[in-house]
């Protein structure tokens, strides 16, 4: 199994994609000498029908706990403490009680920086050096707590989508997690559905970021939950029956806006970071404005200003 030791780090497949968990819907809450790890894993009450598909209608919360079940003794075993699930409106929640400063928790609390909240979490700069069967797991973490494959994100109610979703607060990490796919495992990056005013439009703009990807671009990814996986392989058989372009790298440094769009008033609201309190044209030019390098050696460090 292929594993990183430093002086400071330890990462295999199991710490990978536990912080893909962790940094897509995790955080800690403190309470004196007891530190409880949380990860938020949120659903729609709905019953997907898909179909010709071999399970049927799915209850998305029964099989999110199924599947939780299934990862809870790899998380245990890992950070050798208690792991409770407990479930609650539209969510389910793994739960990690620390007692002690124990030695994974120390890991994990250096990899993540020292921060508490998936709404400020960076990809730690030690995954872009890491065994690609690491990368992946990491973001099938990602996609395991911050995904729900539906025929619903198609492309014209065709053409099937992954959607890896972004809290609103976190401006850099999909950024982050665009250079991964690309540069480092080859996964072609559709575009990113920023939460700006000029992307979103209307009133309800400031939503989470949808990192797009077309579904047969992510075969090497999947998902660990069961039930993702088999809507995942439902998608991508309904895309290997169309006639499809061959998608192309998501470059926004080559790429120029097809038309203006027309100003917006909250393009200057203090609840965007200041690097994106502007006017954009196009979903490229934000990602260029926070910092992406595709194509280009890309320097982890903050992209932003303190906001006043």
């Amino acid at each position: 199994m292929s594993l990183i030791v430093t002086q400071d780090n330890y990462l295999d497949v199991d710490v990978a994609y536990l912080l893909g968990l962790i940094i897509a819907r995790g955080f800690f809450h403190i309470e004196g000498d007891i530190r409880r790890l949380i990860i938020d894993f949120p659903f729609k009450l709905e019953q997907l029908d898909i179909p010709k598909m071999r399970k049927g209608k799915i209850d998305r919360e029964s099989a999110l706990r199924l599947s939780l079940d299934e990862i809870r003794a790899r998380i245990n075993q890992l950070l050798e403490v208690n792991v409770e699930i407990e479930a609650k409106k539209h969510l389910v929640q793994l739960k990690a009680i620390f007692t002690k400063n124990t030695m994974s928790l120390r890991n994990i609390t250096h990899l993540l920086k020292g921060k508490t909240d998936y709404r400020e979490f960076s990809v730690p700069e030690v995954l872009y050096q890491a065994p690609i069967d690491m990368q992946k797991e990491f973001i099938r973490g990602i996609a395991d707590a911050a995904s729900n494959p539906s025929p619903k994100d198609a492309l014209f109610e065709q053409r099937n989508r992954i959607v890896l979703e972004f809290q609103h607060e976190n401006w850099k990490l999909p950024i982050q997690v665009c250079r991964l796919l690309q540069e480092n495992l080859g996964i072609k990056v559709s575009h990113i559905l920023w939460g700006h005013p000029n992307i979103r439009g209307g009133k309800g703009w400031a939503k989470e970021h949808r990192m797009r990807i077309f579904a047969e671009d992510f075969i090497e990814i999947g998902y660990n939950f069961r039930f993702k996986q088999d809507i995942f392989e439902y998608l991508l058989k309904e895309n290997k029956k169309l006639s499809l372009p061959e998608t192309k790298i998501c470059n926004p440094k080559i790429k120029k806006p097809r038309r203006r769009k027309k100003k917006h008033r909250d393009e200057k609201s203090r609840s965007l970071p200041k690097i994106v309190r502007k006017h954009f044209d196009s979903y490229f030019e934000v990602c260029k404005a926070i910092g992406c390098q595709q194509g280009e050696p890309s320097p982890q460090g903050d992209f932003f200003e303190e906001d006043d």
